[in-house]
């Protein structure tokens, strides 16, 4: 029987959520997003030792469809402790999609979609407006905004750097679906996908065909993971994977959008280098002026010294004509 016991515990506990198995996260603020088309509740989870001198990354964290609703607390079944735990410099924004909405207005069983033909949810435009008011609130480092998802969430994610390229500097969409004719433009965005093959919630195709689209445009930074034989629920393993954060957080939206001041330190660099080439030599310039005034003091030299020549030869003359009178 204490065997039996010991069995069961451990596959309670292999089942578990990341969320459960890390504990409580005690750091987070309840919180609510509103506008004129949507109610957003969300919650704000801040560095523990938050520094507003300094700047810290940004991630928010779009649930599934099983954690939808208004209570503020289902958002963080899966995965968010997981982050915060390991993200510990990082302001992770975990929003809660209302029930009977989705972050992706698409049927989830299709796979791939067209973002021309599916118009931006509500939601998302919400969730893009909160994480703008949050960057004027606190101290982000608008370089470092990133995206990840589970499931609906992972369709979420997709819709986000598709649509907002110019914001997001990295994503994490877990088996979500994407918009293959997105491909070009996504070719220059960091992207870590993950799917299982014998998915049948939503299919590998959704991921497998943008995935395809961005290399074929010639994208070499989009990394691919497919688990073999594993169904829906793969977010617990793929979040676990030896360096994905580190190598998130590493990625750089001016890396790909390169900011003003940049282009303008640039430019003011390569001017200072062309100015420093046209000149020929370490010599001082001479002037106009300290010119013509070493010519002119050169044309009088010369008179000088043939008339000190004539009067030198005058005087020999006069001493010898006097000689020879003596004489």
């Amino acid at each position: 029987m204490k065997k039996l016991f010991c069995i069961l515990l451990a596959a309670v506990l292999l089942c578990m959520p990341l969320s459960v198995l890390a504990g409580d996260i005690n750091t987070s603020e309840k919180r609510t997003y509103e506008n004129a088309d949507t109610v957003l509740p969300y919650r704000l989870i801040l560095p523990e030792n938050y520094d507003e001198t300094k700047t810290y990354p940004m991630l928010v964290f779009l649930h599934g469809a099983g954690e939808r609703g208004n209570d503020n607390e289902l958002q963080f079944f899966h995965c968010v402790q997981y982050l915060h735990d390991n993200m510990p410099e990082c302001i992770i924004v975990a929003p809660q999609c209302p029930a009977n909405h989705q972050w992706v207005d698409t049927p989830w069983a299709n796979g791939a979609y067209s973002i021309d033909a599916v118009p931006e949810s509500n939601e998302l435009k919400a969730v893009v407006e909160l994480l703008q008011s949050l960057e004027e609130e606190f101290s982000v480092d608008s370089a470092r905004i990133y995206a990840a998802g589970i499931s609906m969430g992972g369709f979420g994610t997709w819709d986000l750097m598709m649509r907002h390229n110019d914001y997001f500097a990295a994503g994490i969409p877990v088996c979500g679906g994407g918009d293959p004719s997105q491909g070009e433009s996504l070719k220059d965005t960091p992207l870590y996908v993950f799917h299982g093959d014998a998915d049948t919630a939503v299919p590998i195709s959704g991921s497998t065909q943008t995935v395809d689209a961005i290399k074929e445009a010639g994208g070499t930074k989009v990394e691919y993971t497919i688990y073999q034989g594993a169904g829906h629920g793969i977010w617990n393993t793929a979040f676990q994977m030896e360096g994905l954060l580190d190598k998130l957080l590493a990625q750089k939206l001016s890396d790909r959008y390169p900011t003003e001041e940049s282009v303008e330190e640039s430019s003011e660099a390569e001017s200072s280098e062309e100015a420093s080439s046209e000149t020929p030599s370490a010599e001082p310039a001479v002037s106009e002026t300290e010119s013509e005034s070493e010519d002119g003091e050169n044309g009088l030299l010369i008179p000088i010294l043939l008339a000190a020549a004539v009067l030198i030869v005058v005087a020999v003359a006069a001493v010898l004509v006097v000689k020879a009178k003596k004489r």
